[in-house]
């Protein structure tokens, strides 16, 4: 019988998963991302451990991680942080932190009573977008965020 130091155990786990997150695997699916096929795995809106708070609620100046995408075997985190009412910025970061993406938009409700609501985000690729996903630097970039359920659900 092996025996396994469980302090070492304690402490590989607690590294390794130390930004671990609540998926809503429920409401993944694809889209397109940086014009090409993704898998987008939204963060769950919970209050339990890893959930995050809806888009209409999230504080302010509180960088969240609301989805991951995988696109050409890269993972892409999405970064959503509340700068005002209903102004946002967001980072499309690569799994080890590079931005790819960064951009301002405004919150634009279409049916508030089903949450259904659209964020235009204007901003620039980083210099590790053609490296990482094999973007064009130089194109414009432009990034649309659709939600529905208060952002249980988007695309």
């Amino acid at each position: 019988m092996t025996v396994h130091d469980p302090d070492l155990r304690r402490s590989v786990v607690s590294s390794t998963f130390k930004d671990a997150s609540l998926f809503g695997l429920e409401a993944s699916g694809t889209t397109v991302l940086f014009g090409k096929a993704a898998l987008r795995l939204p963060v769950a809106i919970s209050e339990n451990s890893g959930g995050r708070r809806s888009i209409h609620d999230m504080p302010q100046d509180q960088p969240t991680l609301t989805a991951v995408y995988i696109v050409d075997l890269q993972i892409v985190r999405e970064l959503l942080t509340r700068t005002g009412d209903s102004s946002y910025a967001v980072e499309l970061a690569s799994r080890d932190g590079q931005t790819l993406f960064e951009g301002m938009g405004d919150l634009e409700e279409i049916n508030p009573g089903v949450g259904h609501s659209r964020i235009v985000f204007r901003g620039s690729y980083k210099e590790w977008a053609p490296t990482l996903v094999g973007l064009e630097a130089d194109l414009p970039a432009q990034w649309m965020r659709i939600s529905i359920f208060w952002s249980a659900l988007s695309w």
